[in-house]
């Protein structure tokens, strides 16, 4: 079988594309058009390992060892573990791909390679490229959201902590399903604080207040107002870091029914719906 270079490269190049645009999906990791295009990219050139004879545990290595490499390239270091998840996930979602491609394969008897976990598919269309990339797409996607599904059903309450200059709160909080608060200047979501809790932070940074202060508007059942917010450097959920947000101050402290224990802030649920690494 005669490979061709250019559409070796191009094949490999378009699927290690989907593959890094869905694993960040998955994990929740920011990406920015060029670090997925470098990785892109790594993943074309990366193909040519399959006119290197390997022995199949140099090749895993090979594969494991690139695979973290294309994962710094695309997403940049987020410390050992997220980066360690992350390279799991592209290596499980390169399999889905892989699969799909086999299957492919077999179906339209189109002839191809596969050595070194690179693959060449001799006379593809374009259309059966596209096709792969689609049913790749819609089933990792569907696959995220079952799972966050999953996750975020059991999950009621959290902790948050709240940096403002140099001092820190940490604070328990409900997730509401409920809040879509958001502040009108900027369109940032706002956790809401419990009146004492509001209370407690303003007093503490009173220097500080002026500059920190904004206004929210909300609406509910037959009530609408205006609630005093405070801008944060950032808050930490679950070690993830969000500093678009505000902190909108309750006219009142929450109740808590019998039994149940006591939180002091109310967080939207889609700032814990990044990616199911968030959850693990």
């Amino acid at each position: 079988m005669t490979v061709y270079g250019e559409f070796l490269f191009a094949e490999n190049f378009i699927t290690g594309l989907v593959i890094l645009i869905l694993t960040g999906k998955l994990c929740g990791r920011s990406r920015s058009k060029s670090g997925l295009l470098l990785g892109g990219l790594m993943c074309g050139a990366y193909s040519f390992v399959l006119f290197i004879p390997m022995i199949w545990p140099l090749a895993l290595t090979c594969r494991l060892f690139f695979s973290f490499l294309v994962i710094l390239a695309a997403f940049g270091y987020s410390g050992r573990q997220v980066c360690l998840k992350t390279t799991a996930v592209f290596y499980i979602v390169s399999f889905l791909m892989g699969g799909i491609t086999i299957a492919l394969m077999y179906i339209t008897k189109v002839p191809g390679l596969s050595a070194n976990g690179s693959v060449y598919l001799h006379g593809i269309t374009y259309f059966q490229v596209a096709a792969g990339v689609l049913v790749t797409w819609v089933f990792g996607s569907w696959l995220a959201e079952f799972f966050k599904g999953k996750l975020q059903k059991e999950k009621v309450f959290t902790s948050m902590e709240v940096e403002i200059g140099e001092k820190t709160w940490e604070i328990r909080a409900f997730v509401d399903t409920g809040n879509f608060l958001r502040e009108p200047v900027s369109g940032n979501p706002a956790a809401v604080l419990s009146a004492s809790c509001g209370q407690r932070i303003s007093e503490e940074i009173e220097d500080l207040i002026l500059c920190r202060s904004c206004v929210i508007p909300y609406r509910s059942v037959g009530q609408r107002g205006i609630l005093q917010g405070i801008r944060p450097d950032r808050i930490i959920v679950e070690g993830k870091a969000i500093e678009r947000i505000v902190l909108a101050i309750s006219k009142e402290d929450f109740t808590c029914g019998k039994g149940a224990p006591p939180y002091e802030a109310l967080l939207q649920q889609q700032l814990l719906e990044g990616g199911i690494l968030e959850h693990a």
